[in-house]
């Protein structure tokens, strides 16, 4: 009978895959190999350049095609050094296309995509068997005839039947669907030869044979069109030797007779060769320019395995006998254990100091308890499919639910306080609208494969897109008519762009896919050099400086160059960590780590050192410095819930999505509350004063009531603000560019007499076409003119009469600086040449400056005119925070910071005690409110400000100051309100009340500081975004760092190093293009197009706090993931396209504030990259030592039942354990 076990079946073999070369699969799995031969590629443990350390095989697994869709089109292979069974890439690659199952009276194998061979039972038709040993992926026999192999995770089902419809032993792979009924079939001639895959979406991937092998893979693209994708080549023995993608470039492999790897050599000429043992174990392996050589070792009854990297240091692998590794020493000795089940589940793992995490399992192998290291349980239940139904959180009481239909779509999420997000699909699963928690829809409409076409938010704002026969984006449409269009390589790299306005970018690549030139919208290359393994080895800027990275050969970065031959070098432990930097001014940096590798010290450059202490999950629960210590407590889920230090103390109250609802600091509160979909609509700040806000069906804000007045916000279709109504009768219009850059803003109030509104202000703005301002026409202040340099940088600012003039080296110092400024100005003796040592600023004009070792400004001369020399002195705390400064007049100012590190006040002290005081109040990294006070012998006088931002950003919108009134029962009266007006770079330029009357900015130099004799106190003590003007010392206190305008530099150097940008003391390469809110790293100001500005927005607000996407390399482990998290326990993952095309996993932490401060969001798109191609994204729980709990929500990456899977399959490579869950 067809559809049951071929008991009988013929000797001969199908004229299917074993006709193509392979080896039966029968007769290379014995009984008692069947476990060797059914590990899947995700469960090996593997050194950098892959050798598995169990059985010392050679592996390595390439994606050649990947089309996206709710069923995606991935054509991958695997080269396993043991394996025979290969056949239309040779008899050493596993691959999609030479899927099969066989038959025999025993029962049947399957060989999978990734290496394995997996045995079963026999089974009779209608019946559904597991493997003996590996992966669970059930067999059926099916009663209409032919078998199906399924991935429940996954929802993918692979079907095998004679290609002919003949009885015959080996059956192929004949289609592949998913649960809602999408298909991929495979079609073979006459020959059982396969000649083409079709995707019911409409790919169509013609497959070239010849002589039993693959020789290209073309994509058909219309009728008898078509694009070649990849090629193949083969030697006489029929091994694959060479692989040409797109480039033209062959990536080129070599073998020893018995048909193992023994070399590859990359599209550049880079090259790793391997070495077997008599055994075939890979002994050895070299690569070019010595980088990352290794020697392993095996135990002769191998119970344990030793592996030497490139620089002598060893690791040590100890095995059971099912080849799991159950403990593994690093080169330092520290020791991690681990406890499996027989199919590879990890049951325990033990990190090197002796905290355990705990996991169980039920049948189906659905993780439904985890246990970690402090007792508490994550629990999870599951659906009949294996979908997560309900998972509850480490405090018992945070409960995610979710519901889906037959076909297991998730139709609808409930979060722990009760809001529930519903999503409907067609017939094909394909993703058709989400509707929110209250109520508003965004609507979707896909192409046959389920990538979205058009897609209209619940506000109407529509997008349209043009897709290519790839299924990549070549046109886009936004909200106002704008188009942006798009040209790709085959490979799915960007290649071109061109704007709505007509700017147009373009990109160059290696055979790698390294990008090795872009050219920007003004015509400047940025230029990148490559060495081995596609390292970054140097970087020219469009202005012709160049950036020069050194490596170890561990491929660690060890040295960073600059034009000038300044270097900045790092070393590392024998485990690979950094535990030394040295930078470009000799400052010496050190760092100490736990067992397991978290930081537990750092040392800077004047020899002080922080010491911190961590709980079993690794959350940091002291920060000792000086013997002052900082203390930190975290809720179950880990979020901070309480710091104390000495003299200042914080406390969060939040709801059970983590939100912030009171933030209470040195007993004073700001209280906040939200809408179903997290949005804040009130906040009270700790004097009383509240904030009101209303948001549309967009969630953009529309009207903002505070102070008794209210602000209401207009915006068009593609959610730029064209209007802003500051009370009855004073209004901002905007307008903006086809490229939705700003082009104008006007204010308008109510005439005085007559009819008509009257204009209080008009700007208009000009750019380049990299989108740097080259002028701004202003109303009431004239015309400027900027000149650039390639780069970006101003050269100089023309005016009416006036002018100002930069010069910059190879470093980024500004080396002359003209402008006209008063002798009575603070600045005006910092105007002329500059002198620095390194990135050290020594003199500038007749101010000079002198520095600790860490790089701090500790005094200030500065030489008037008159001969006299005024100085200031500064004295620094643990985390270079500023804590007193004397002034040249003998006044003391000390500054008092919260243990999140924010300023929260600052006093001026005299003979007779504290002068004058101001605390500060802040909403996370925003501040809020001031109160100033002053003690005068006529008595104190008591002031506060309140400031208003747009949310989510650093842009203040208005400004009330209020003073005490006892008789009032809350204490005060307000006395003004302003609305503020912020120029290009989010600057205050004007205050305007709600009559018109117009009160403007003190006018500035490019980099702030007083022009002309214009004082640089104001109305407002803002300045550059996230900065606060201190007219005690001139400076402006930017979070992180203290910023001297008269210089354009911060008086220390940057946390991050030179991670943000090469000159770590420096503030952004041009004030009117970018800015740096929390004085770590700067972003530019304005983008090109609404999606990609909000993107490389939120990309720029992962780098505010220092953080990078972390990739996830197959084995690299958990260690490697909570080394990327610091210290946080929720993240965001994305599947992206990585080398070669291969799917790359990346991670972030979801949410991050440094010191553990109130978390900023992270975005998917930090992942990604603007635009860039996503496979799967979702967020999840990581905690030290157990399985990370995975999700599938993105805001920015529409979601298929598809993507999880996706990312199971990343995490599974990595080597990371997971409890998946599809909300």
């Amino acid at each position: 009978m067809v559809g049951g076990l071929l008991r009988e079946a013929p000797a001969a073999a199908s004229r299917g895959a074993l006709k193509d070369g392979g080896r039966a699969l029968r007769t290379v799995t014995d009984l008692g190999d069947l476990r060797t031969k059914a590990r899947s590629f995700a469960k090996r443990t593997v050194t950098k350049d892959p050798i598995d350390v169990a059985t010392g095989e050679v592996v390595l697994q390439q994606t050649d095609v990947e089309l996206a869709g709710v069923l995606p089109l991935t054509l991958v292979r695997t080269h396993v050094s043991s394996y025979r069974s290969g056949g239309l890439f040779g008899p050493t690659w596993a691959s999609t296309l030479d899927q099969r199952l066989e038959l025999d009276g025993s029962g049947a194998t399957l060989a999978t995509a990734d290496g394995a061979i997996l045995t079963y039972p026999a089974l009779a038709a209608g019946e559904t068997v597991s493997p003996v040993e590996g992966a669970r992926l059930p067999l059926s026999s099916r009663p209409e005839g032919g078998y199906t192999v399924t991935d429940p995770h996954a929802g993918h089902t692979m079907h095998f039947a004679s290609s002919d419809g003949t009885l015959t032993r080996t059956l192929p792979l004949v289609a592949i669907t998913d649960r809602n009924g999408n298909r991929i079939d495979l079609r073979y001639d006459d020959e059982a030869t396969l000649t083409e895959l079709s995707h019911s979406g409409g790919y169509r991937i013609a497959v070239d044979v010849a002589d039993r092998r693959v020789r290209a893979l073309r994509l058909l693209t219309g009728e008898g069109e078509s694009t070649e994708l990849v090629q193949y080549a083969y030697d006489e023995a029929g091994h694959l030797v060479a692989v040409t993608n797109g480039s033209g470039e062959p990536l080129r492999f070599s073998y020893d007779e018995a048909g193992r790897l023994t070399a590859w050599a990359d599209r550049n000429g880079h090259w790793y060769r391997y070495g077997y043992d008599e055994r075939g174990r890979a002994v050895r392996g070299e690569g070019s320019g010595g980088l990352l050589d290794t020697r392993l070792t095996y135990d002769p009854d191998g119970r344990f395995t030793t592996v030497t990297d490139s620089l002598g240091h060893v690791t040590t692998y100890h095995l059971n006998g099912a080849h799991q590794v159950v403990a593994e020493v690093d080169p330092l000795g520290h020791r991690t254990t681990a406890e499996w089940d027989r199919y590879d589940r990890l049951l325990a793992r033990t990190d090197p100091r002796g905290h355990t995490t705990r996991y169980r399992y039920d049948a189906a192998g659905n993780v439904i308890e985890i246990t970690r290291p402090d007792g508490r349980r994550i629990t999870g239940r599951y659906h009949d499919l294996g979908l997560p139904l309900e998972v509850t959180g480490a405090d018992a009481e945070t409960i995610w639910r979710q519901e889906y239909d037959e076909r297991g779509n998730l139709v609808a999420v409930t979060d722990p306080l009760g809001g529930t997000t519903h999503c409907s699909y067609d017939e094909r699963g394909h993703l058709r609208a989400v509707t929110d928690a209250v109520g508003a829809t965004t609507r979707i409409e896909t192409n046959a494969a389920g990538l979205p076409v058009r897609i209209v938010d619940p506000a109407g704002g529509e997008v349209q897109y043009e897709r290519d026969a790839f299924g990549r984006v070549t046109a886009m449409t936004d909200p106002v008519g704008g188009v942006s269009r798009y040209g790709w390589t085959i490979e799915g790299r960007p290649a071109w762009r061109t704007l709505p306005g007509g700017t147009a970018e373009r990109w160059v690549y290696d055979g790698e896919g390294n990008p090795t030139a872009h050219t920007d919208g003004a015509g400047g290359v940025t230029r990148s050099e490559y060495t081995h393994f596609d390292l970054l080895a140097a970087r020219t800027g469009p202005d012709g400086n160049r950036l020069e990275f050194g490596y170890d050969t561990e491929a660690r970065l060890v040295s960073v160059t600059t034009s000038g031959g300044l270097v900045w070098r790092y070393e590392y432990d024998a485990a690979g960590r950094l535990v030394r930097e040295i930078d470009f001014n000799g400052r010496r940096l050190g760092y100490e780590y736990d067992a397991t590798g978290r930081l537990i010290a750092r040392t800077d450059g004047a020899g002080r050192t922080t010491r911190l202490t961590r709980d079993p999950l690794g959350r940091i629960t002291a920060q000792v410095t000086d013997g002052q210590v900082i203390a930190f407590s975290y809720d179950p889920a880990g979020r901070l819930v309480h710091a104390r230090a000495p003299g200042s103390e914080v406390a969060f109250e939040r709801d059970r999505l983590g939100r912030v609802l009171a933030e209470t600091c040195d007993g004073a509160t700001v209280h906040s509350v939200y809408d179903p979909l997290g949005r804040r609509v009130l906040r009270r700040t700790p004097t009383g004063a509240e904030s009101h806000w209303a948001y549309d069906a967009a969630s953009r804000p529309v009207a903002l009531r505070t102070a008794g007045r209210t602000l209401g916000f207009d915006h068009d279709a593609a959610g730029r603000e064209v209007e802003r109504r500051i009370g009855p009768e004073v209004a901002l219009t905007q307008q903006w560019s086809a490229d939705h850059r700003l082009a104008a803003q006007s204010l308008w109030g109510t005439p005085v007499e007559g009819s008509g509104a009257r204009r209080l202000q008009h700007r208009t703005y000009r750019y380049r076409g990299d989108g740097h301002p080259t002028g701004v026409t202003d109303l009431l202040s004239g015309t400027r003119e900027f000149d650039l340099d390639p780069g970006g940088r101003v050269t100089a600012v023309r005016a009416d009469g006036w002018t100002e003039r930069y010069a910059y080296d190879a470093a980024g110092n500004l080396t002359d600086a003209v402008w006209p400024a008063s002798p009575g100005d603070g600045a005006y003796d910092a105007v002329g040449e500059r002198d620095h040592t390194a990135t050290l600023l020594r003199r500038a004009g007749r101010t000079h400056y002198e520095y600790d070792p860490q790089g701090r400004v500790v005094r200030r001369r500065r030489r008037t005119l008159s001969g006299k020399v005024l100085t200031w002195t500064y004295e620094w705390g643990d985390g270079d925070r500023l804590v007193s400064v004397t002034t040249p007049a003998g006044q003391r100012w000390n500054y008092r910071y919260d243990p999140l590190g924010r300023r929260v006040a600052k006093e001026c002290t005299g003979p007779a005690g504290v002068v004058e005081r101001t605390d500060f109040r802040w909403d996370g990294p925003v501040l809020i409110e001031e109160t100033r006070t002053v003690h005068r012998r006529t008595g104190t006088v008591t002031r506060t400000l309140t400031w208003n931002h747009r949310p989510g950003t650093f842009e203040p919108l208005t400004q009330a100051e209020r003073v005490p009134a006892r008789e009032r029962s809350d204490g005060w009266v307000d006395e003004r309100f302003h609305a503020i007006v912020t120029d290009l770079a989010g600057s205050p330029a004007e205050l305007i009340d709600t009559a018109g009357d117009l009160v403007r900015m003190p006018a500035t130099n490019l980099w702030g500081a007083g022009l002309g004799g214009d004082a640089v106190a104001g109305p407002c003590p803002l300045r550059f975004p996230g900065q606060y003007h201190d007219a005690e010392t001139g400076l402006d206190y930017n979070h992180r760092r203290y910023y001297d305008a008269a210089v354009g530099r911060y008086h220390s150097t940057d946390p991050l190093g030179i991670t943000p940008q090469p000159n770590p003391h420096a503030y952004v390469h041009n004030p009117t293009a970018a800015a740096d809110p929390l004085g770590l790293a700067p972003y530019p100001l304005w983008e090109n197009n609404r999606s990609l500005r909000e993107q490389k927005s939120e990309v720029r607000a992962a780098a505010l706090f220092g953080l990078t996407p972390v990739t996830l390399h197959e084995g690299a482990g958990v260690a490697t993931l909570m080394n990327a998290l610091h210290g946080e326990s929720e993240i965001k993952w994305a599947v992206v396209p990585g080398e070669r095309e291969a799917p790359e996993l990346r991670v972030i932490p979801a949410g991050f504030g440094a010191n553990g401060e109130p978390r900023t969001e992270m975005s998917h798109t930090v992942l990604a990259g603007v635009g860039g191609k996503v496979y799967a994204a979702g967020m999840g729980t990581a905690l030290p030592g157990y399985p990370v709990m995975i999700n599938r929500h993105s805001g920015h990456f529409l979601p298929g039942p598809e993507t999880l899977v996706i990312g199971e399959e990343a995490f599974e490579r990595a080597g990371i354990d997971f409890l998946s869950y599809s909300f």
